[in-house]
Order: C-alpha cells, then sequence, then structure tokens
C-alpha cells in the first residue's frame, strides 16, 4: 500500500528540476511493472517527453536509460517505455527500473548538440525519482539515440553504455565510406551537406583542419568516455556503416576503454529491439546488453 502511494504521489508532485509527472495515471503491465508518462526539461527550460517504468516493490532500482531510434518522435518514446518485447522486458525482468526518453522537437536528419545537453541533464536529474537508484544508471539506444548517447557519455558518468548501431559516429569516416562505395542510408550524405553548408567548406577542407571548422564528433571525443560501452551493430547495416563503426572500437580501445562487441553478420539496422519484428539475434542482443550492464552495476560496489 505504501509504494502504491508513493507512486500515486510522484505522479502529483511539481517538478522535480528536470523530472516531472504530466498524466498522473500509472499503469499497470502483464509482468507486474507499472510505468507513467512524464516529462523532464532541456537546457534552456523546453520540457521533453519521457515514459518511467518500474518493476514490482519498492526500489530503489537501478535504471536503464533508453534512447529509440528515430528523431523527435513522441509515439516512439512511449511505445519503447511500454514494450513487452526484447530488451525491455528483459531489464524489467533483471529488477532495473527503465526510463525512455524523446528528443527535443526537430526536424530529420540533424545532429543539433542541444539534444547531448538535454540528456546529460536527464542523467544527472533522474536520481530524484524516488524509487530510482542514482549510483547505478545504465544507458541504451539505437540509430541516432545511439549516437546522442555517445555524446552524452563523454560528459556525464554512467555505469555502462550499449549503443547499437549507432548512426553517423563521424561524417568524415563516413564520407569515406561513401567515396569507398559502402552502401549508406541517404540521411548520411544530408547530413554531411549540413556541415559542409554551416562550416562554409567541403569535407575534405574539413578534414584537414577540424579544430578551424570547430569539427567534433563521438570519435574526436572517445577519449573522454568514462564507462564500459558494449556496441551491437550488423555487419551490413546502411544507416552505420561497418568501417566507422570499427574506426569508433578502435578509438575507444585506444584510450584506454573497456569496450564489447556483438557484430551479427546477416542482422538489419534493427534487429536488437524487439517490434515490429523479432529475430533471433534480437534474444541474442537483449541478453548480452543484460549481462554487460549486470557485471557493470555490480561492479565496484560489491552487489
Amino acid at each position: 500500500m505504501k509504494a502504491a502511494t508513493a507512486l500515486i504521489l510522484l505522479c502529483l508532485l511539481p517538478p522535480l528540476a528536470a523530472q516531472k509527472s504530466t498524466s498522473g495515471k500509472w499503469e499497470t503491465f502483464a509482468d507486474g511493472s507499472t510505468g507513467c508518462t512524464t516529462e523532464f526539461a532541456g537546457v534552456d527550460g523546453a520540457m521533453i517527453p519521457a515514459y518511467v517504468r518500474k518493476p514490482a516493490g519498492r526500489g530503489p532500482f537501478p535504471v536503464v536509460m533508453l534512447f529509440h531510434r528515430h528523431t523527435w518522435s513522441v509515439e516512439a518514446t512511449y511505445e519503447l517505455g511500454r514494450s513487452a518485447a526484447h530488451p525491455v522486458a528483459d531489464f524489467l525482468a533483471a529488477g532495473w527500473a527503465i526510463y525512455s526518453l524523446d528528443f527535443r522537437p526537430n526536424p530529420p536528419a540533424t545532429l543539433d548538440p542541444r539534444e547531448w545537453n538535454d540528456t546529460v541533464r536527464a542523467v544527472r536529474d533522474i536520481g530524484k525519482i524516488p524509487f530510482i537508484d542514482a549510483q547505478r544508471i545504465a544507458v541504451f539506444g539505437g540509430g541516432h539515440g545511439a549516437n546522442t548517447w555517445a555524446r552524452a557519455i563523454s560528459r556525464v558518468q554512467v555505469r555502462a553504455a550499449v549503443l547499437c548501431a549507432p548512426a553517423a559516429l563521424d561524417l568524415i569516416e563516413v564520407s569515406r565510406a561513401i567515396e569507398r562505395h559502402e552502401a549508406v542510408f541517404p540521411q548520411l550524405p544530408q547530413l554531411i551537406a549540413q556541415l559542409e553548408q554551416r562550416s562554409g567548406a567541403k569535407i575534405d577542407q574539413i578534414e584537414k583542419d577540424p579544430a578551424k571548422y570547430h569539427y567534433d564528433s563521438p570519435l574526436t571525443e572517445a577519449g573522454s568516455v568514462g564507462c564500459p560501452v558494449l556496441i551491437m551493430q550488423g555487419r551490413k547495416d546502411m544507416g552505420s556503416p561497418i568501417s566507422v563503426v570499427d574506426t569508433y572500437i578502435a578509438r575507444l580501445r585506444a584510450a584506454g576503454q573497456q569496450v564489447e562487441t556483438y557484430i551479427p553478420d546477416s542482422a538489419d539496422h534493427a534487429f536488437y529491439i524487439g517490434y515490429p519484428k523479432e529475430t533471433p539475434e534480437t534474444a541474442v542482443a537483449a541478453s548480452r546488453a543484460v549481462s554487460f550492464i549486470r557485471e557493470n552495476f555490480k561492479a565496484g560496489d560489491g552487489q
């Protein structure tokens, strides 16, 4: 009864810094977990949708913060938070809360620094939720979400990061992949064109003097990442050319970061999410993610 009362109060409380409930109604799922729509404040006060969900019990619970693979999409954020498929079901079964967060409204095919700065604020403030263990935070994302986590984990400390098919990790490396006639999603050349327009220079000029054009990326920030990283990537994924992902992995390892990988040969771009379809690789990816996160939740605290 006390736990239920605490959940109701959380939905009725005023904003806790960057954390606020919006629906005032908790949903109960078949697995015994409960969830509620919520939102958090971005760097300029913009309120950004999210969905928080917890296993049965009082907690405090470790938490996995989730990003969907799209750009701004409230529907995708809530769908991921309410999911009964891999990997959300696996995280809840492990006894962890999940927090599915969205991006601020943005047009497709953009890389906006406010997105990763918003995300840093969400990570720093999630511990204000009463049932969350702020000392055990892991992050999981795919596509554009994985790119955003790759930027955030060089700015804020978490226990572990799972990056699935991380898109647009470095536009210079993407341009090299295109020159090698590697297949890529059409959004990637669009991002290169946007970079060239903003910089007033072609990509080869930017490559020669990145500092002059204020160019940075997850690759340039790899040395600042402060947590172990698991990268899961289909070898033939056109959204994240494997050559670019391999370069990122090498950069992380060269900086002394712990990196694990799961790179199935035949997996598609979104194989790591169990909807709208599930493949054998989906279950493996979820199992790998749970094992990796569990190991790093335990590391250093004797749990």
